[in-house]
């Protein structure tokens, strides 16, 4: 992991990409390139899109090995972060009741929701290879990360 000054910069950039829209593809696809710049150890980071409000969520852009191309409104940790449109940390997937097992290296994921117009748009995902494998300093960037989209 970087330095704190490192994940400044990055979250100024992250802003001024997000100012820049309407392309959300392309600057979610520089979030996840700048993300795994500052944690290359992770195994996933990507994002999960609503495509139509109230339907599943898609695959956004992502790195990581290949993942499930929906997944469904409260399923998993990605679709229980969009139905409460709440943060999910899971310190040990084990413990998630509904998990889905799609990068098998990971064991530990948070999920960030992005909230537009009081919908939930998207769901930022990162998942690590470790057992608490984010810091709550980690969490809290994401958390501005997902702000800046919002």
């Amino acid at each position: 992991m970087k330095e704190n000054r490192d994940w400044g910069s990055a979250l100024a950039e992250i802003r001024i990409w997000a100012r820049q829209g309407p392309e959300d593809v392309a600057i979610m696809a520089n979030i996840v390139a700048q993300i795994r710049l500052l944690w290359p150890e992770w195994t996933w980071i990507g994002f999960y899109r609503v495509r139509h409000l109230g339907q599943d969520l898609m695959v956004g852009p992502f790195s990581g090995p290949p993942s499930p191309l929906i997944i469904a409104w409260g399923e998993g940790v990605v679709g229980s972060c969009a139905a409460e449109r709440a943060v999910q940390i899971v310190g040990s997937i084990k413990k998630f009741p509904g998990y889905i097992a799609a990068v098998p290296q990971t064991h530990s994921e948070v999920s960030l929701p992005i909230i537009r117009q009081s919908h939930v748009y998207a769901v930022l995902d990162c998942q690590s290879p470790k057992v608490d494998g984010m810091n709550l300093e980690a969490i809290e960037w994401l958390g501005e990360v997902a702000q800046a989209l919002s």
